[in-house]
């Protein structure tokens, strides 16, 4: 079974790819800032396949690492990123008009 890796899986396309790779018996990882919102969706999807949930913001370089490196053994051969969370950066335009 591959194991995927989703961020952004809290809710829109994350939580709907989630939901689609579950049916499919794929195994997730699921990661997100909201806590409550991963065990809800995990709870669920738990009965089409296996799913952990690591709570984390994208931003934070210390915590991604070590939600990664919390992983059990046989769950940190990541197959597959779904690399969906939000991070909006540089909202200032690349260049002004006249």
């Amino acid at each position: 079974m591959r194991t995927v890796l989703i961020t952004g899986a809290t809710s829109g396309i994350g939580e709907a790819t989630a939901r689609l790779l579950a049916r499919n018996h794929f195994r997730l990882i699921l990661c997100g800032r909201r806590q409550d919102r991963l065990h809800r969706l995990q709870a669920e999807l738990k009965q089409h396949t296996e799913v952990i949930t690591l709570v984390f913001d994208v931003r934070d370089k210390k915590k991604i690492y070590e939600a990664i490196t919390s992983l059990p053994a046989d769950w940190k051969t990541i197959e597959v990123l779904i690399n969906n969370a939000g991070n909006a950066h540089g909202l200032a335009p690349v260049q002004g008009g006249d």
